[in-house]
């Protein structure tokens, strides 16, 4: 029997707080053991800096041929469902090999609305919860994009543990359940959102007094998330982020607990969190290593690890290995690994240890050994990139075009 796929989708989780990755406290202790029993990937690269602009590729294996404007909800919306359901997906791709298939999400972007349902025998992204407050009809009076309205709207989350709020084991039942009625094999997907700002860790998990983690989520919502916020408030706001990675990690424990031997649990990060370290916070469109490394770990498979750059763009691909029992994890690596910017004003190219950064402002070059803030100066591995980036571009280019001649094709105009 072919064995089952869990595959989780952990927001805003940068690679350099999970402490297999790092010598510093241990954070994440039931990840570090899978990564040390199973494949661990050294340089794993989300496809851009936030969750609309990287789980497109995650899923499909494939960047939107069309630029995507984060801010602008109803157009991302229009075109990543239009990418979505054009593409052949991770769930699909494992439908027809036999497999059963449920998804999990509460992130808004991921839901159905984005048309991350496609290929699924079951889904429940929980942005429909059936309750309704009077506060609803009085959001609707507003502008969707005030502040008020924004502040309210987070409120009223909180206070129901939905969306962004929603904590891991207010869905961890659905899951199990679905897993223990499933004929096998079985590939499940869940999208945590735990590590994402707000960073609010349940009261056993924290290292500091809910009023102070308040108070250091409110001042980071404040902000524009590029004015430098007080240092006390930044240690608190990390020390807040760091629990919740802690309150993550038990739900690793959870999962392997629900599955059996024949089951390989996948582990990534849709992209990183930033805390100042290039001047913002959060998941701005920067393509710097707190921004787009992330971790990728596989449990079940043999131990190996990985120090090649690997495009989570690989992911289908590992799936589909994993189903056909042909994981070879060593071929998902690349000399170059590509990340960019929702409408492309960025394009970093990461190697194992170079980076290059092309935006408008100009470009970056980095020997990753020494870090981001200090620039390398070397023509002709300048010019490679540029190269690269070259090839990329024209790549992307072909795909525009093959679009539009199909579409023209849909729409009766060739």
């Amino acid at each position: 029997m072919r064995r089952n796929i869990v595959l989780v989708t952990v927001d805003s989780l940068r690679a350099d707080h999970c402490s297999f990755m790092t010598a510093g406290e241990t954070t994440t202790p039931t990840l570090d053991r899978m990564a040390a029993d199973g494949a661990r990937f050294e340089s794993a690269i989300a496809p851009g800096p936030s969750t609309p602009e990287s789980m497109p590729a995650v899923f499909t294996g494939r960047y939107p041929v069309e630029t995507i404007d984060p801010s602008d909800v109803d157009e991302a919306r229009t075109r990543i469902r239009r990418h979505m359901t054009t593409r052949e997906t991770i769930p699909e791709r494992l439908s027809r090999r036999g497999y059963a298939t449920a998804g999990f999400t509460p992130n808004p972007y991921t839901s159905q609305y984005f048309g991350f349902d496609a290929g699924f025998d079951n889904f429940e992204d929980f942005t429909n919860s059936g309750i309704r407050t009077a506060g609803d009809g009085l959001l609707q009076r507003f502008s969707p994009n005030s502040d008020a309205v924004q502040a309210t709207r987070m409120f009223v989350n909180l206070i129901r543990q939905e969306e962004v709020f929603k904590p891991w084991e207010a869905y961890a039942e659905s899951v199990s359940r679905w897993i223990e009625s499933t004929e096998q094999p079985y590939f499940a997907w869940i999208h945590m959102m735990d590590p994402h700002v707000p960073y609010m860790a349940p009261r056993s998990y924290r290292h500091q007094s809910w009023w102070r983690t308040l108070r250091a989520n409110v001042a980071f919502w404040r902000g524009d998330n590029e004015s430098a916020l007080d240092q006390s408030v930044l240690e608190r706001l990390r020390q807040a982020y760091v629990d919740t990675i802690r309150y993550t990690d038990a739900f690793f424990e959870h999962i392997e607990s629900v599955t059996d031997d024949d089951t390989a649990i996948v582990v990534h990060a849709d992209h990183g969190e930033a805390f100042g370290e290039h001047g913002s916070y959060g998941h701005e469109p920067y393509l710097y290593e707190e921004n787009i490394h992330v971790p990728l770990v596989v449990s079940g498979v043999p131990s190996r690890v990985i120090e090649r750059p690997v495009s989570l763009r690989s992911v289908p691909t590992l799936a589909v290995q994993l189903a056909e029992e042909q994981f070879d994890p060593a071929a998902l690596g690349t000399e170059f690994a590509v990340s960019r910017t929702a409408k492309r004003e960025r394009v970093a190219l990461r190697g194992r240890r170079l980076k290059y950064i092309h935006s408008e402002s100009g470009p970056e070059m980095y020997d990753l050994r020494h870090g981001e803030h200090e620039q390398c100066e070397n023509e002709d591995l300048r010019a490679i990139c540029e190269g690269r980036l070259q090839q990329v571009d024209a790549n992307m280019a072909e795909g525009r075009a093959v679009r539009t001649a199909a579409n023209n094709i849909t729409e009766g105009r060739s």
